[in-house]
């Protein structure tokens, strides 16, 4: 899987990243295991899926670490956050969705990529954030 987790101090993280995708045509569906899920497929059908929550046995993943923090970031307690997985291929799309999400958010959101950075989701570069 390519992808990374979007994470916040906020238990609506889910809600709030869902409803942004939905307002840009992103479709809700329940996954396996009994949570929710959103697909969004742009205009040149590359898709992002964003999953409400973290398969079991996975969570050290998020809590864990190895972490880096990407240039200019203040990283959260990554034992007190909220995170959503995602998949997705493309750093642009990612950024860009991570972007929207960022600036409905009333607090801070961040994401953590394949490599264990964590980057503020307003400011996710796309050149160097690996999935």
């Amino acid at each position: 899987m390519r992808g990374g987790f979007l994470v916040a101090l906020d238990s609506g993280l889910y809600v709030r990243v869902a409803d942004v995708l939905v307002e840009l045509g992103g479709v809700v569906a329940e996954d396996g295991d009994g949570g929710a899920i959103v697909q969004l497929v742009d205009e040149s059908g590359r898709r992002f899926m964003l999953y409400e929550r973290i398969p079991e046995g996975t969570e050290w993943e998020v809590t864990e670490g190895p972490f880096r923090v990407a240039p200019g970031v203040q990283a959260p307690d990554m034992q007190q956050v909220t995170a959503c997985p995602f998949e997705c291929r493309w750093p642009d799309m990612v950024s860009d969705l991570a972007e929207a999400v960022a600036r409905t958010a009333e607090v801070s959101t961040w994401l953590l990529d394949g490599d264990g950075v964590i980057w503020n989701a307003e400011n996710v570069d796309p050149s160097s954030v690996k999935l």
